[in-house]
């Protein structure tokens, strides 16, 4: 068996896992990286704001498809289109773009290794991961830290914490043969009740899915949406994964970070993930590098904690039956709620707290009614 000694290792080479081993690397940080399968491509819609690609240094040229418009299709069909062209989502292709970070973090010095966790065990001065390379061999790394970057399904959190980050059910298809330049999110209690049905841009055609908690009744959903929808092609057999659903939970205990989907640090309401992967790690990685393990937390809170309380509340709200999600989508034909709710979502626009939040719904209702 081959051991190695780090300061850092993190389990899981998606965004989260890439960021934190290259702001680590590129501070000077010894660090590993080891990510089970190189070539996973993670069920996903890849979009992401424009400016992450600016704020966090990632090639522009992964960019395959821009969006400038998204779609609000209410529970009775009525489409409102709104303009994001000031804050425009480019569509990636996630396999190449998990493993373009990888490289980056690679670059900056990270060693990175492809090998799967076995087992991961608390020492007195850090943590102990035992795994096996792609071939096979056996592995040991001693560290003083660890990120756990390893998804939804986290086998660190189950292992340590003995449990799994707060999450929900989705059904989704790739349609290689359809085409959609706008991000479509159609709402109603018939297809995606509490959440969200999706048309979504891909790197080939279109990504359609939905989100829901009845698992009993989601292949129902999804054949009732592609119906609904008018797509072109018949449902396919639909691939079921589980997305984070956020809830508080614990960021950091014992000498391991939990970021990103780990963590269920998913943005309520949209479910955005990528970019608030990229950030929890960064900001791991600060507290690393700081020596300030309990900074990582404050952080996150500091900077999330209100706009994801925010954003929960206003899925509670609009989303609870079929006549709030009416209501929404009659709201988002007035240009002034479209550039207040496109603020929050791209975090140019500060949250509310809960009862300023009930009071300016209430009041855009009756003002835009």
């Amino acid at each position: 068996m081959e051991t190695l000694h780090t300061k850092t290792i993190i389990i899981g080479g998606g965004p989260s896992g890439a960021n934190a081993a290259r702001s680590l690397a590129e501070s000077g940080e010894d660090v590993i990286l080891i990510e089970k399968d190189f070539s996973f491509e993670k069920p996903c819609g890849g979009g992401l704001f424009l400016r992450a690609f600016d704020e966090f240094d990632i090639p522009k040229s992964l960019i395959k498809k821009r969006v400038n418009t998204i779609n609000i299709i209410s529970p009775n069909v009525e489409k409102v289109s709104v303009d994001i062209s000031d804050h425009p989502l480019g569509v990636v292709h996630r396999q190449a773009f998990d493993s373009a970070l990888r490289d980056l973090a690679q670059a900056a010095g990270a060693q990175v290794i492809e090998a799967k966790m076995n087992t991961i065990t608390p020492t007195p001065d850090g943590v102990e991961v035992h795994a096996h390379r792609s071939d096979g061999s056996a592995l040991r790394i001693e560290a003083e830290y660890a990120i756990a970057a390893d998804g939804v399904n986290s086998s660190v959190r189950r292992r340590l914490l003995d449990e799994v980050p707060s999450r929900v059910l989705t059904y989704y298809a790739d349609l290689h043969d359809e085409e959609t330049a706008s991000c479509q999110f159609w709402f109603g209690d018939d297809i995606s009740p509490g959440y969200y049905a999706w048309i979504f841009p891909h790197h080939e055609g279109v990504n359609v899915g939905l989100v829901a908690d009845d698992k009993h009744r989601m292949r129902q959903f999804y054949d009732r949406f592609f119906d609904k929808a008018s797509i072109n092609e018949s449902p396919p057999k639909p691939k079921g994964y589980f997305i984070p659903h956020w809830k508080p939970m614990t960021l950091y205990r014992d000498h391991v970070f939990y970021v990103g989907d780990s963590a269920s640090l998913v943005l309520p309401f949209t479910y955005e993930g990528i970019y608030y992967a990229l950030k929890s790690g960064k900001l791991a990685a600060e507290a690393i590098i700081k020596n300030d393990p309990d900074l990582y937390e404050k952080s996150w809170n500091n900077l999330y904690l209100k706009k994801f309380k925010f954003l929960r509340i206003l899925q509670s709200i609009f989303l609870r039956n079929d006549w709030w999600a009416t209501q929404m989508s009659r709201l988002y034909r007035h240009q002034k709620f479209q550039r207040a709710v496109i603020g929050y979502w791209s975090g140019t626009k500060e949250p509310y707290g809960l009862f300023l939040t009930l009071y300016k719904a209430i009041k855009a209702l009756i003002v835009y009614r």
